[in-house]
């Protein structure tokens, strides 16, 4: 099923949007969001924030996917953006077709509109644009870090590996009621953390690593026949990976007199909505005149992804150009600034970046990455439409599309 509104709007100026948006067709079609495209190599590894030119080219690990090959944008700015450009749009095309090089032309500061950066985490980043569906939701990422006015790559250490020894005293079976010692073994010894006992996928307690070991007593395990294991959950990720031991079956006897029958219990879960929704029909952008600007503000739009997937998603939109009686406004003349927050669910979701002007193209308005999407979120965003100072007084519409995929 396939639901479409169209909207549609008149005034001094004014933006009308049509949504695309279907539980049914999406929950069957909508792509996993890759979480990045790739990486960069840089020429340098450092310099300084004020270098003229901040390093001589920036070559990606891949092709742009196909179809994004029409532009490409080298960019730098905090993790996450908003990102500015460290040289103009390229627009040679065929950047789908194998990695490629792009240099800087300006400085670090030239780019943070003048600004030395402060010091603090930063990225390079390189947008693949389609001709016809804008900028690719991801981009090929390198992670550098500022301290003083020098920049330099970030360089993490993966992540040591762990493993977790499991044993259990005294001996099974045991009682119901007997004191029941479970003890993990975990290596690295300098490994911190803690680790979670198990019966089945039942957490039966926690016990905090220290020196490499954690234990727990407990005379309340329930009466049967379980798997028992020990789980450790790393304190610092980045350091240590999480580690399971192997499984050890360990009995419990029933107090006498009781007779205990198990019942297996299934329950049938179905994919819930994943479906767009907009607060509004019409946007009315304010105080044009020529040579100016008008602003207003997007419709809220609401998100929701129950689907189980956590497959991720990205709402995009893009403006068709602005007409009326007395001329055209060209759609790249309208901008940008979404903002997005989470209203439930276990999700996250980010707004995309801000644009003073090419919402003839497909951008970004919101986005949650996969095994992060699931929940209801809202997204909009304020409006400007720049108005050139050739445009002919009258009232001008146009049609803002957002899709959600």
């Amino acid at each position: 099923m396939k639901g479409t509104q169209s909207l549609f709007a008149r005034g001094a100026a004014l933006v009308s949007a049509t949504v695309l948006a279907s539980a049914a067709a999406l929950a069957l079609a909508a792509p996993a969001q890759a979480a990045a495209l790739g990486t960069l190599t840089l020429s340098q590894a450092s310099g300084d924030v004020n270098d003229a030119v901040m390093f001589a080219g920036a070559t990606t690990s891949a092709a742009c996917p196909t179809g994004y090959g029409t532009n490409a944008t080298l960019k730098v700015g905090k993790v996450g953006g908003p990102y500015n450009n460290l040289q103009k749009v390229q627009s040679a095309g065929g950047y789908d077709t194998a990695p490629f090089t792009i240099g800087a032309n300006r400085s670090f500061t030239t780019s943070n509109l003048n600004t030395p950066p402060a010091p603090g985490d930063y990225q390079v980043v390189m947008v693949c644009t389609s001709e016809t569906a804008g900028d690719h939701p991801d981009m090929f990422v390198t992670d550098i870090k500022v301290v003083g006015t020098t920049w330099s790559l970030k360089t993490t250490a993966p992540a040591q590996d762990t493993t977790t020894a499991f044993g259990i005293a005294p001996a099974g079976p045991v009682a119901f009621g007997t004191n029941v010692t479970l003890t993990a073994t975990v290596s690295p010894a300098t490994a911190a953390g803690t680790v979670e006992f198990r019966r089945g996928a039942t957490v039966v307690g926690t016990s905090p690593v220290s020196g490499g070991t954690a234990t727990l007593t407990s005379n309340t395990l329930s009466a049967g026949n379980f798997a028992m294991t020990a789980s450790f959950v790393p304190a610092d990720t980045a350091a240590y990976k999480p580690s399971v031991s192997s499984a050890q079956n360990y009995a419990v006897t029933p107090p006498a007199g009781v007779i205990q029958k198990p019942q297996t219990i299934t329950a049938d879960v179905a994919p819930g909505a994943f479906s767009l929704e907009l607060a509004g029909n019409a946007v009315t952008l304010a105080g044009g005149i020529v040579g100016g600007t008008a602003t207003g503000a997007l419709n809220q739009a609401t998100v929701v992804d129950l689907r189980g997937t956590n497959a991720g998603w990205n709402l995009v939109g893009q403006v068709e150009n602005f007409t009326g009686a007395a001329g055209t406004i060209g759609a790249d003349n309208l901008g940008w600034t979404p903002s997005a927050n989470k209203v439930s669910g276990s999700g996250a979701v980010v707004a995309g970046s801000a644009a003073p002007n090419g919402l003839g193209s497909a951008k970004t308005l919101c986005k949650a990455v996969a095994t992060t999407s699931a929940g209801t979120f809202k997204c909009g965003a304020g409006l400007s439409l720049n108005i050139p100072d050739t445009t002919a007084p009258g009232s001008y519409s146009a049609t803002f599309t957002l899709t959600l995929s």
